[in-house]
């Protein structure tokens, strides 16, 4: 048996950003003007002279002060309200303080309501996407279990939580994927049978699935939900546009085409759309437009996006040399025989050999078999293999997708040495999951 195995390249952005309208952090940032990060290094320093030595020790020093500034909430609670009139406009100014991105006062006031109503689940929810919003992300995971504790079936709360794990700021690794994938079923679930359902809500939920499949690499369930999600919302930019990120990874490239026109006339301004735009005519054989949109995406994203970092084959071809000559000499032996080749993008006959396709942004790709009796499929990523029958064993990487991959040279080096040792990983028997277990996913 032969199998192709490919890498797939992550394209930053290329999935959708968070949830308009949703309680989740999302990729947002702190608004200008709260105040410094609550979640930034304590503003305290250590006590000397006189206050050491008020510890009878002479010269030791207290323990810093742990003390951090915070943006106050702007409820005004004059008249001693009771705590139930409390706690409510305490959660509609945090909602509204989310809203606005201004995440220091909405963690702020959900936090007072907690204090008030320790077992609201809206206060620990709303606690949760400001924490999320401040980069807090492991004070904003455990808000979220507890809201989740308090009541795990609440559509509201699995939809930030599932927003959380797919969109928010940080990697996201395929356990995160898949736990942010079943909050957002077991929303859905949740959803449908309610007496009065919330087509907001239904989109919402449908459109994470979507961006958590197409994360993990099954681009074709992923399409199945975007239209669902896109059905309870017509128009949605941000559907529109996660709907061309699955088209793009199934190789539909016309239909690709067309989801984001749709997207970028409601969104002119959204990098990541004349991103895919970009890499989509790039297929479609229109170089000039592919260019025209790949810089346009860098321009409204500079902080995000970079230029590829574009190397000659040649001086490719030395790196490959010097990662080779760093293995032991076993490796190097099995690797001597082993065609390695370097194109510019995979082949569309490539891309189209498994099921679902390859997505066109893989890094690398192995020919040949692979060990342990494993049949083809796909793993973590989006990667796969098929039978590819009297076909010799080789590798290739892919120059332009390994350059947009990364954002500075020492990058490049990096994910080269990285990507040929996965596909050397191959030849030498392993499978996708034997080399998610060894961290060369």
């Amino acid at each position: 048996m032969r199998v192709v195995v490919a890498l797939v390249g992550l394209i930053a952005g290329a999935g959708g950003g968070g949830l308009a309208g949703c309680a989740g952090g999302g990729r947002s940032e702190p608004a200008a003007g709260e105040g410094p990060d609550p979640g930034a290094a304590p503003v305290g320093v250590a006590a000397s002279g006189a206050a050491a030595g008020a510890t009878g020790k002479p010269g030791a020093a207290e323990a810093p002060s742990r003390a951090i500034e915070v943006v106050e909430c702007p409820v005004s609670l004059a008249g001693s309200p009771a705590d139930e009139e409390k706690v409510a406009a305490l959660l509609e100014a945090a909602n509204q303080a989310i809203t606005d991105a201004r995440f220091g006062a909405a963690w702020t006031c959900a936090d007072r309501a907690a204090d008030l109503a320790p077992a609201s689940v809206e206060a620990h929810h709303l606690r949760g996407a400001a924490l999320a919003g401040l980069g807090r992300a492991d004070e904003a995971q455990l808000a979220y279990s507890l809201a989740l504790a308090l009541d795990p079936d609440d559509p509201e709360t699995l939809r930030a939580v599932a927003d959380f794990y797919i969109n928010g700021k940080g990697e996201h690794g395929r356990d995160a994927l898949r736990l942010g994938l079943e909050l957002a079923q077991r929303g859905t679930r949740r959803v449908l049978v309610r007496r009065r359902k919330s087509t907001l809500l239904a989109a919402d939920l449908a459109l994470l699935e979507g961006q958590a499949l197409n994360d993990l690499g099954r681009s074709d369930e992923a399409l199945a939900r975007i239209d669902v999600s896109l059905k309870h919302a017509p128009g949605r930019a941000d559907a529109l546009h996660e709907r061309g990120v699955a088209l793009f990874d199934l190789s539909r490239f016309t239909e690709a085409k067309a989801a984001f026109e749709k997207a970028l006339a409601l969104q002119p301004t959204d990098a990541f759309s004349h991103q895919l735009m970009g890499l989509t005519l790039e297929q479609l054989g229109d170089p000039a437009g592919a260019e025209r949109e790949l810089l346009r995406a860098v321009e409204l994203a500079p902080g995000e996006l970079a230029p590829p970092v574009l190397i000659e084959p040649a001086e490719l071809r030395h790196e490959i040399d010097a990662v080779i000559a760093m293995l032991d000499e076993g490796r190097r032996a099995r690797v001597h025989d082993v065609r390695i080749e370097v194109v510019d993008l995979p082949d569309p006959i490539d891309l189209k050999a498994v099921r679902p396709p390859f997505p066109p942004t893989i890094l690398g790709l192995y020919r040949g078999p692979v060990g342990h009796g494993h049949g083809h499929g796909h793993g973590p990523a989006g990667r796969g293999a098929l039978r590819a029958e009297h076909e010799p064993t080789s590798i290739v990487l892919y120059r332009k997708n390994l350059a947009r991959a990364v954002k500075t040279r020492a990058e490049l080096n990096v994910q080269i040495r990285e990507t040929l040792l996965h596909e050397i990983g191959h030849l030498e028997g392993f499978d996708e999951d034997d080399l998610r277990r060894r961290g060369m996913d």
